[in-house]
């Protein structure tokens, strides 16, 4: 279930020095992942109690737990399971997603299992399958991006973006999915020789990414 761990990071939960859990496997084949080896399981599997013990550890400078992918939820009531033992530990939990599980979602939400929710939006709905390599039910994504919204928990929308498959207007029609555009953050896509696909995805420059930001996002 575990693929990888991250045993400090200071930018996966917003403010709050965190430790990482990767679950391995997904139901995306996005060509430009970064996590391929985490999404095909061939890295080294952790187990869970040990995992459990690092994080008591560090619980001295760590406040939160990110739990992420691959895709999370692709565990069902094995990740609850999880979820729960990491509750016992009176950390903040951060919960990564791609959306395509609000029954499950739904459930983690109401258990009171996580305290902050990050949902990626790949694309436009009508360019959904040809960014992820693979068929979804984009109804399943709206459902999430609104149970996450009236969840009462912190949360965020991302976005990773480049020039092959993504252009101005994808990433404005984009952010209009969701209600509150200060939520809604860019991330630019960087070649990584861990993708699933070697394609020469062309990159979005600092300048550009500003550019876009100051056109279309709405300011705090």
């Amino acid at each position: 279930m575990i693929y990888g761990i991250q045993k400090l990071s200071l930018v996966d939960y917003p403010s709050l020095p965190s430790f990482v859990i990767f679950l391995g496997g997904c139901n995306f084949r996005c060509p430009f992942c970064h996590n391929s080896r985490i999404v095909n399981k061939t890295e080294t599997t952790y187990e869970i109690d040990k995992v459990l013990e690092e994080i008591k550890k560090r619980r001295a400078f760590l406040n939160g737990v990110v739990v992420t992918g691959g895709e999370p939820t692709l565990y069902g009531e094995k990740l609850i399971d999880l979820l729960k033992k990491i509750r016992e530990l009176h950390v903040q939990i951060k919960l990564d997603t791609n959306g395509t599980n609000p029954n499950l979602l739904k459930k983690i939400i109401d258990l009171d299992l996580v305290d902050y929710i990050a949902m990626d939006i790949k694309n436009t709905w009508e360019k959904y399958e040809q960014t992820i390599g693979c068929k979804v039910d984009i109804e399943k994504m709206k459902q999430s991006i609104q149970l996450i919204e009236n969840s009462n928990k912190n949360y965020e929308f991302r976005m990773t973006i480049n020039k092959t498959m993504h252009t101005k207007e994808d990433i404005l029609t984009t952010q209009n999915y969701v209600k509150d555009k200060k939520r809604f953050f860019l991330q630019p896509y960087k070649y990584q020789p861990t993708q699933i696909v070697n394609q020469d995805f062309k990159e979005f420059t600092k300048e550009e990414i500003k550019e876009l930001e100051d056109a279309f996002f709405i300011k705090a």
